[in-house]
């Protein structure tokens, strides 16, 4: 079997030391040249010779792949060879009857899941659809699966990097790679080496990567790898090398074929025993009867109809279901290792605290996302917007926010906007404070603007207002900005010189301290006031040491990306399921611990509970040390398996990710027998989607996630996650009342058909009481619509209040219930056998009514046939009711009696109609005797 862990953790060659090296360096050893790029005749060559820049097993859908998967399973294997012995034995009506049942079992199954991986392929999108590149001294356009290595490539905001590529020069450029790393903000870019071979992919700042989309700024680069040698074909490879594990009920329902296959077998061997051994076509066909009476032929067909309904169930409630075993997997599941970016959290930048000098505490602003709507709040009272904004430090502040900047928002609610994301929060901020750009830029007009760089960490612009004709500064950026502060701003609109106050500098570091361990990234804002003859020269003149000196400092904005409103109430509902939530992501500590704590994925600890570690349902909270519940990547991976499994519980929290670590997780959740779901959307979380015993990704995220998963949250709601368990438990909690109702027809009817040896004709034969045609029917006419009525019994209102069921389908329980009302039936059906033959009969079998039609000789034992097939009709319906609740009474609500017996309006409808169509199979000449061997006679 491939480790993953291992693919992912191979010793770095040449394609992944590219950081290390100087631009120069790369370039030489890939024989290009930073100006001219390639020639097109050489890149022709490479393209032979390292092959098209995509990545392996993301073709078309493979319908044939798909059926095969239908038909791979214990329970069509054995219905095949029945019907393979029935054809042999020349028994053409029986061989075409089984036909029909395994082309509809495989049709429903395959129609399903083919729906889904074309919905899938549907929403599947090109990762670059071209490229621009350099070849011989000239820019042109291409496809992105034409790039090979030594290409150089020009990218700007907006575009997508087609391959791995060393970059030669940047311009403010910042790319988003949270599809590899999981950070939530774009990561800075410089050209300089980055020394050391063991440097994690979001700290090779001097690298871009494939499918990484460019947020600011431009720059251009040399492609090192492509392909299946990139970082995203390495994940693609190790997914692709990893075997596929059945699901819990793929494997219960194959043991439960194997296990009929053997009985079968042993019951076949009885009957050719009883009858001496004698291989005639009679006895093989009686033999065959009692295999037939053993496979619930219906349950394939049942289990995939009420899946299929539940998928549709769930596709409302924006969860796309590609296997349709996996929503059943889901009551199991144990443990949800989720990520944070956009999953728990909305993957949205937004201003959530302020803080300036005068006040005791910072200023919260409420509101989701891009919403232009918010409030303000202090220490929990409310604050108006008219009033805050009457300070004038608070007045300037946004007014900073507002124009210091260079996102555009359109239609924000609807997510119209435009920009680097820490920009976009900013001005969704001013504009809560309704003074967004646009109204401010009816009275102050842009001069100048000195762009945000890595070197400086900060942004600056020059505005001229109109009415007053005076030039204002408004600067933002990292804590450097502070050294550039001279003055502070009083609430007033006085300025006090920071020198005086030898508290302030002190105060404000505080401040930045508590604010980041909160999870926010930090801003300064600053401001002032300047005029083209105090500087010496005109506007177009200045430089950004004369703009950026002498500032007034207004305070600190603190922005992250907040959690989705039913994140907590999801995870709650998670706790009282017990079921345990991980969060596993790429961002710093400090952040990963502030999300969970809101979530509710860590709880505050009392003294009294420290040393204790509980998990528990209906609301008992999840409560362990704090040492071992938050954990970075660089605490958890060089912890050996022992040492891990060795962990009183595992983290709830692990910070700064990586694909390795996300696996192991998985792994030490598999060696505590525990059942694990896998939440992502980035290319870092195949993997591990791929690995867990549900993978679950988003819709919003990678193809490759996606291809790795088995449900797809086309909404990215972590709270869709609850819905979809509680979907899979009232799914497994059906399928184990008909499976009691199915398997117990079943065990009657061996028991009939056994009971039936003892009873011979003329010619010594054994004379069955049910043919086989008629027990097909009793299994797929009779008993599977009341069936398919229990699968879609609504759920019981304490399926999410229990713990997961990992017992398995057949437990002792279980199989008591089916063995009970089995016999129960079997014995009341072959009671109207003797009493039809012997009490209201002359005793006579006949001869040969195994296949003969000849109502005159068989006349009796065609009329008792007809009274068993009525009986096992009647048992079979009413058992339907019984099994509506398999603990509660029929006449009571819970067990489906009162005022619900007439709620589940498939069951009333299938027990009429069960009622109802065998009456035709009864009196219609030739299909009475000849097909189903029986009749009733006046």
């Amino acid at each position: 079997m491939v480790d993953i862990r291992e693919l992912m953790e191979v010793p770095c060659d040449e394609s992944c030391s590219n950081h290390s090296k100087s631009f120069e360096e790369v370039i030489k050893v890939l024989d290009s040249n930073s100006e001219l790029g390639l020639s097109n005749a050489k890149a022709e060559r490479l393209l032979k010779q390292y092959g098209r820049n995509e990545l392996k097993g993301q073709g078309a859908v493979n319908p044939w792949k798909i059926l095969l998967a239908q038909v791979a399973n214990g329970l069509t294997a054995v219905l095949t060879i029945a019907m393979v012995v029935s054809f042999a034995v020349k028994d053409y009506g029986e061989g075409g009857v089984l036909v029909l049942v395994i082309a509809f079992n495989t049709i429903v199954g395959f129609m399903q899941e083919y729906r889904a991986e074309k919905t899938m392929d549907a929403l599947r999108k090109m990762a670059s659809p071209s490229a621009k590149v350099i070849r011989e001294g000239i820019q042109q356009r291409i496809s992105s699966t034409d790039v090979v290595p030594g290409d150089v490539l020009t990218f700007e905001v907006g575009d997508i990097i087609p391959a791995d590529c060393r970059l030669m020069e940047v311009l403010n450029l910042e790319v988003d790679e949270a599809l590899l790393t999981g950070e939530s903000v774009p990561s800075i870019k410089l050209v300089e080496p980055i020394l050391g071979k063991d440097v994690s992919i979001g700290d090779r700042i001097n690298m871009v990567y494939s499918s990484t989309t460019v947020a600011k700024g431009r720059g251009r680069a040399i492609v090192a790898s492509t392909g299946m040698s990139t970082e995203i074909g390495k994940i693609s490879n190790a997914i692709n090398e990893t075997p596929a594990q059945l699901t819990l009920l793929q494997r219960r329902l194959n043991m439960m074929a194997y296990v009929l296959m053997v009985i079968a077998l042993i019951l076949a061997l009885i009957v050719f025993a009883v009858n001496k051994f004698d291989f005639n076509t009679e006895i093989i066909i009686y033999a065959i009867a009692l295999a037939i009476g053993v496979i619930p032929e219906g349950l394939i067909a049942v289990i995939t109809i009420v899946q299929a309904l539940g998928v549709r169930r769930m596709a409302k409630q924006h969860a796309l279901v590609r296997k349709l075993v996996a929503l059943e997997s889901l009551q199991a599941v144990t443990n949800i290792c989720s990520d944070k970016t956009g999953t728990l959290t909305q993957g949205k930048m937004v201003v959530t605290n302020v803080w300036f000098p005068g006040h005791d505490s910072e200023y919260i602003i409420s509101g989701q996302g891009y919403e232009t709507k918010g409030d303000i709040s202090a220490q929990g009272r409310a604050i108006a917007t008219e009033t805050a904004l009457e300070d004038l430090n608070f007045r300037k502040l946004v007014e900073c926010c507002a124009l210091c900047n260079t996102a555009n928002i359109v239609e924000a609610s609807q997510g119209n906007v435009w920009g680097d994301p820490t920009e976009i929060a900013l001005q969704v901020f001013a504009y809560k404070m309704q003074m967004g750009k646009p109204i401010l830029r009816k009275t102050k007009k842009p001069v100048e603007e000195f762009p945000f760089s890595s070197d400086t960490k900060r942004m600056s612009m020059v505005y001229l207002t109109k009415l007053e004709d005076v030039l204002e500064v408004y600067s933002k950026g990292a804590e450097v900005v502070l050294t550039i502060c001279d003055d502070v701003m009083e609430r007033t609109g006085n300025l006090r010189n920071i020198s005086e106050d030898g508290e302030f500098m002190k105060n404000v570091t505080v401040q930045q301290e508590e604010m980041a361990k909160q999870g926010l990234r930090v801003l300064v804002i600053a401001y002032r006031q300047e005029s083209e003859r105090a500087i010496g020269k005109p506007v177009c003149k200045w430089k950004r040491e004369d703009v950026e000196s002498n500032l007034t400092f207004l305070g600190l904005v603190g922005i992250r990306d907040t959690p989705r409103i039913e994140s907590k109430e999801s995870v709650s509902q998670c706790h009282q399921a017990g079921i345990t939530v991980h969060m596993l992501t790429g961002d710093h500590k400090a952040t990963a611990l502030s999300i969970a704590r809101e979530v509710g994925i860590l709880e505050p600890l009392s003294a009294s509970k420290r040393s204790t570690s509980k998990r528990g349902v209906k609301g008992d909270a999840h409560v362990v040390p704090m040492s071992s519940s938050v954990m970075t990547a660089t605490e958890f991976d060089p912890l050996s398996e022992k040492e891990v499994d060795a962990l009183d519980e595992l983290p709830l929290v692990i910070a700064r990710c990586t694909p390795s670590t996300k696996v192991r997780m998985i792994d030490a959740l598999h060696r505590r027998k525990k059942y694990a779901a896998m939440t992502g959307d980035g290319v870092n979380d195949a993997p591990s989607l791929k690995k867990a015993d549900v993978g679950i990704a988003m819709g919003a995220g990678s193809d490759v996630a996606k291809t790795s998963s088995e449900i797809v949250l086309t909404d990215n709601n972590f709270a869709t996650i609850v819905q979809a368990v509680a979907e899979g438990r009232r799914i497994f909690s059906n399928i184990k009342k008909f499976v009691v109702h199915l398997l117990s027809t079943n065990v009657g009817q061996v028991i009939v058909l056994l009971g039936g040896l003892a009873f011979k004709d003329g010619s010594g034969m054994s004379v069955f009481p049910l043919s086989p045609v008629q027990i097909l029917f009793l299994n797929l006419i009779t008993g599977t619509p009341p069936a398919m009525a229990l699968g879609i019994e609504r759920a019981s209102s304490t399926v999410m209040q229990v713990r997961p069921y990992l017992k398995g389908l057949f437990t002792n329980e279980l199989i008591a219930d089916i063995l009970v009302y089995g016999t129960f039936t079997g014995v009341l059906a072959l009671l109207n056998w003797v009493l039809v033959i012997y009490a209201f009969g002359n005793g006579d079998l006949g001869s040969q009514c195994n296949t003969s039609s000849n109502l005159g000789a068989c006349v009796t034992v065609f009329r008792a046939r007809a009274t068993v097939q009525m009986a096992f009709t009647w048992m079979i319906l009413f058992h339907a009711y019984n099994c509506r609740h398999l603990r509660a009474s029929l006449f009571t609500t819970e067990g489906g009696g009162r005022s619900r017996f007439f709620a589940n309006k498939l069951m009333v409808a299938s027990v009429f109609l069960g009622a109802v169509v065998p009456v035709p199979t009864l009196y219609i000449p030739v299909l009475n005797t000849g097909i189903f061997k029986q009749e009733v006679v006046y």
